[in-house]
């Protein structure tokens, strides 16, 4: 035994592996359906890589595969006739993209392909736009093949490609100073599996505006030679690093049971270590932001600690965070697996959690984009509205209610209550539904597919209790995990759950919320019409036989007649509050159904609240849900929600990319 343990440590010192990086699962958390084996050279004067690929790829399906189709993202920033640029319309992130040098644009290219028995597909490889009609777009790559892959075979392919980064239009790319950010950088098989119809074939949409990115989960074994004045830092543990002794370093990462590899080289990175519990955290951060980097530590272990308590434990062992220098910022914002980019800049106020909110943000994306997996170009809701929920959650239980975000000069605003407001403080919330592809909206919508979304799901919890929403989260994070499950498949969870604990008739009612919000543009706005109040008399005039005994009319009392109103189409049940001068306190059950609903009370009202403890967040003016017979307003009410829709705006433009 003691002899087995030295040639361990003798082999771990000679591979220059690092122990404290575990880049074994066990057990494997996926059916690792499509693997890569790369090693890659990159000549960063040029911006450009050169390299070799073996894919294996098993065909789990009953049917027979005929054809590959791989995503080729770095081909949207090749010209300014890719479906990804004319969606621009000339113009993204402040730039002028038809001025741009030829040195400026980048590109990906498959030199040649063959499979396991030594054909050579390369000659009938081509590109498709299966989207639209643009012939010039060049993000999907079919290549033919000359041995179909029959129903449960496994199959290899060997390619060798080239990538060049463009310097950075949105995320992929090279800034001054010899920074780089390798994403979406290589050929990508897309997904093959069932479309909503139940027919087999190849998920493998071109790279268009508003959509993000979709994979199959497998294993990378990626070996990464450079230049050794960079510093590099990338998804998976880090398996080994040699110098070669020619002014070039050999870097070789394995990462298991991810939809994707992603890697960041700067020559100035700070590189911070930490560690929770069984993951080990690497941070990249430029030596300007080093005051910040405490920031960036601490959220990421509250996020670590508040996922895992709420919805699932953490199934990697590592976890890297990328600050992007000032020349890099447009890299920023955006997650990948196991590796994820913020966004800061120095001397950014502790008061603002601006660089807290993107990193909880991108964190989350981890367990939805990474581990659930869903098709973020078909269905972005399905990531990103789960992702700002936990946001919302997560700062506030750290940061405290309605101070999250901004705690300032005694100026307070909370993470949640600023995505209501980006919904509810739209010009138009009929704009588009949620729960459609990307590709579909007009504009970049995150007042819908975000901030609606996540603001469904805090209704739904404040209905029903965080605890029965911790119940519904983990239990389609468990089943689906390493799946990618489809939008009914999160409905009919969220039914069963609510239904097992509430009742078949919360199940109805949470069915209804959800495809309303979801699957219309139905505006939710319920409100108090009017409060009268009505004097009520003892009977008056003649009465018994003529010149009988006139009876004086004389007040006894009032009535109350209280009129509250649905403005929208959106329908739900809802508590009417009613509190009367007799210090009566009513709770009147509305189904939510009628236009106008009226109440006649014996008595003198008070006051009236509908939805009394705000559980309806869908609501767009909760400002008309009450009414107070004292003259209560606060006029400084409306100037600070104006203020706060202001810096909204500010401090979102700083994360464009989320």
């Amino acid at each position: 035994m003691k002899n087995y343990i030295i040639t361990i440590l003798i082999l771990f010192h000679v591979l220059g592996i690092n122990a404290q990086c575990d880049a074994i699962l066990n057990p494997p958390q996926s059916a690792r359906l499509a693997n890569y084996k790369m090693s890659l050279n990159l000549d960063h004067e040029n911006k450009k890589s050169t390299g070799t690929q073996v894919i294996t790829f098993k065909n789990h399906s009953p049917d027979t595969v005929h054809e590959l189709r791989m995503y080729m993202y770095l081909n949207g920033f090749k010209n300014t006739y890719s479906t990804w640029i004319k969606g621009a319309e000339g113009n993204t992130f402040g730039q002028d993209l038809t001025s741009r040098k030829p040195e400026d644009w980048g590109w990906v290219e498959v030199l040649s392909i063959m499979d396991q028995s030594g054909n050579d597909l390369s000659s009938g490889k081509k590109y498709i736009h299966p989207d639209d009609d643009n012939e010039d777009d060049e993000t999907v790559l079919l290549v033919p093949l000359q041995k179909p892959i029959l129903p449960g075979e496994t199959a290899e392919f060997s390619t060798t490609f080239e990538s060049r980064l463009p310097r950075t239009i949105a995320r992929s790319g090279w800034g001054h100073n010899d920074f780089f950010l390798w994403v979406h950088w290589y050929p990508k098989l897309g997904v093959w599996e069932q479309d909503i119809d139940g027919v087999w074939g190849w998920n493998c949409h071109q790279f268009m505006r508003q959509t993000e990115f979709y994979g199959e989960f497998g294993v990378y074994d990626v070996e990464l030679t450079m230049s050794d004045h960079l510093v590099v830092g990338a998804s998976g543990c880090l398996v080994s690093d040699t110098n070669n002794g020619n002014g070039t370093r050999t870097k070789v990462y394995r990462a298991e049971d991810v939809i994707d590899f992603a890697w960041a080289a700067y020559p100035h990175f700070d590189e911070i270590k930490d560690r929770w519990k069984h993951v080990e955290i690497t941070m990249l951060s430029p030596p300007e932001h080093r005051s910040l980097q405490p920031r960036f530590i601490k959220v990421l272990k509250h996020s670590l600690e508040y996922l895992e308590k709420h919805v699932g434990t953490y199934p990697y062992n590592t976890i890297t965070i990328m600050d992007p220098p000032l020349v890099g910022l447009r890299n920023g914002f955006m997650e990948y697996p196991t590796f994820s980019t913020g966004g800061s800049f120095y001397g950014f106020p502790k008061g603002i959690r601006t660089i807290e909110s993107l990193i909880v943000h991108e964190f989350a994306h981890q367990y939805f984009m990474g581990i659930v997996a869903n098709n973020e170009k078909e269905a972005p809701w399905l990531d990103e509205g789960f992702v700002t929920y936990f946001e919302d959650r997560i700062m506030e239980e750290y940061y405290g209610e309605q101070k999250s975000l901004i705690d300032l000069w005694g100026f307070k605003i909370g993470n949640a209550e600023l995505s209501r407001a980006e919904y509810t403080s739209m010009d138009n919330h009929r704009e588009a539904i949620v729960a459609q592809p990307g590709w579909k909206f007009k504009r970049y919508t995150k007042e819908l597919v975000y901030s609606k979304t996540g603001t469904t799901f805090q209704s739904i919890r404040k209905m029903f209790g965080q605890e029965t929403m911790d119940l519904l989260m983990r239990t389609y994070f468990d089943k689906y995990k390493f799946t990618h499950p489809r939008a009914n498949d999160f409905l009919s969870i969220a039914k069963e759950v609510i239904s097992e604990r509430h009742g078949l008739e919360a199940g109805n009612n949470v069915e209804s919320l959800l495809h309303q919000a979801l699957y219309t543009t139905a505006v939710c706005d319920y409100a108090v019409k009017t409060v009268r109040t009505i004097e009520t008399r003892t009977k008056q005039g003649l009465f018994g036989t003529r010149g009988g005994e006139e009876k004086k009319s004389e007040a006894k009392g009032v009535k109350s007649v209280i009129q509250v109103e649905r403005k929208g189409d959106f329908i739900a049940p809802v508590e009417v509050e009613i509190y009367m001068a007799s210090g009566e306190e009513l709770i009147k059950k509305w189904d939510g159904t009628d236009f106008i609903k009226e109440y006649v009370l014996d008595g003198e009202v008070v006051s009236v609240h509908i939805d009394p403890k705000e559980n309806l967040l869908l609501d767009i003016d909760l400002n008309n849900n009450s009414y107070t017979k004292e003259n209560n307003k606060d006029p400084i009410s409306k100037f600070s929600w104006k203020t706060s829709n202001w810096l909204q705006h500010i401090f979102q433009s700083l994360s464009f990319l989320m």
